[in-house]
């Protein structure tokens, strides 16, 4: 009887033990099992919120057209609270037989070196490098990513790329990629309005 009682004691110890160790974190809220366990930029932030009302306003950029991309100027708020998050989303759609959007946020503090970037990564050619090929990237916090790289001996191509889980990538040209920043600019001015 002795020995019974502390086999059960020190099962339920045991056992016990074994639960209080598992501390549930943010990790149990992940949407996916790759996605981070905290939001990257602001506007992330607003839009994982639970439990508040979030206003959303938006306008797309419609000014000029790039195939499979989406740009919108938006800023986000919750109900009764006077600060405001602005920046941009930007959507890339793939085409094919299911075609898969996908979206990244940008924050308005990171559009002017977003745009810095283009400019640079624009001029980039096969001087930059004594070796064949070349590529230049540049990658925002809410993984919006862009690269410039050799195509063929004497093009150049550019790859868009959102998310970290289920990616969608746009390729265009160096002449596609001035009208997005072109409609980066323009959300940009957008949002500049409204302070």
């Amino acid at each position: 009887m002795y020995l019974r009682t502390i086999l059960f004691s020190t099962l339920v110890l045991f056992c016990t033990g074994t639960a209080l160790a598992q501390r549930p974190g943010p990790e149990f809220w992940r949407k996916a099992g790759c996605e981070p366990l905290e939001p990257r930029t602001k506007l992330e932030a607003i839009e994982d919120k639970h439990s508040t009302v979030i206003i959303k306003g938006f306008t797309r950029i419609t000014t000029v057209e790039v195939r499979g991309v989406r740009i919108d100027a938006i800023e986000m708020r919750e109900l009764g609270n006077a600060a405001r998050t602005k920046g941009l989303v930007v959507v890339l759609r793939e085409a094919g037989e299911r075609p898969d959007d996908n979206r990244a946020f940008v924050d308005y503090e990171e559009i002017e070196p977003l745009l810095n970037a283009i400019d640079a990564i624009s001029r980039v050619d096969e001087t930059a490098t004594k070796l064949a090929g070349f590529e230049a990237r540049y990658k925002t916090q809410g993984d919006l990513e862009m690269g410039v790289f050799r195509q063929t001996s004497r093009g150049t191509a550019v790859v868009l790329t959102t998310g970290i889980c289920d990616r969608a990538t746009t390729t265009i040209s160096l002449d596609d990629l001035a009208k997005v920043r072109a409609m980066i600019q323009e959300a940009k001015s957008r949002l500049d309005e409204i302070r």
